[in-house]
């Protein structure tokens, strides 16, 4: 089941960060701050009663920014990282964005292909994107509005 996250979902979604990005995860501090913020958006996909994935999207001056996609290990390949990126773009597009935007890492080739597939088109890379010098791509789309 797919609903918006909100602040009583703090604590599963550290959680989830935990398991899907051990080392490179987003803190507590700046989880709190997507939940709390009025310019983001963040969805959670539900089995079971328990968090299975999430996404977090930052809105302002008609894009979308793509913050986080995250799958528990055990639910991957599943489509559920497919449901989140369609929500999460159809509530860019209801919330006025027409553009969304994104990075990844170089080395992650599952989530390069989900994105790619998705309709997302490689901008450039980014060298030392990421705090522990890992390169990314931007990546790009364009949010039709029927689409």
């Amino acid at each position: 089941m797919l609903r918006f996250a909100d602040y009583r979902d703090l604590k599963a979604l550290e959680e989830l960060e935990t398991v899907c990005f051990r080392e490179h995860r987003y803190r507590a501090e700046f989880l709190e701050w997507i939940l709390k913020n009025p310019r983001t958006a963040s969805l959670v996909w539900v089995e079971s009663g328990t968090i299975a994935g999430s996404v977090m999207i930052l809105l302002e001056n008609g894009q979308s920014r793509i913050l986080s996609v995250a799958v528990h290990p055990s639910r991957q390949r599943n489509g559920i990282g497919r449901r989140l990126m369609d929500a999460a773009e159809r509530v860019a597009r209801e919330r006025g964005a027409t553009v969304a935007r994104l990075e990844v890492s170089t080395q992650n080739a599952p989530a390069i292909a989900l994105y790619k597939g998705l309709g997302y088109r490689t901008e450039g890379v980014l060298p030392g994107y990421y705090s522990w010098g890992e390169d990314a791509y931007s990546m790009r789309k364009t949010l039709e509005p029927n689409s």
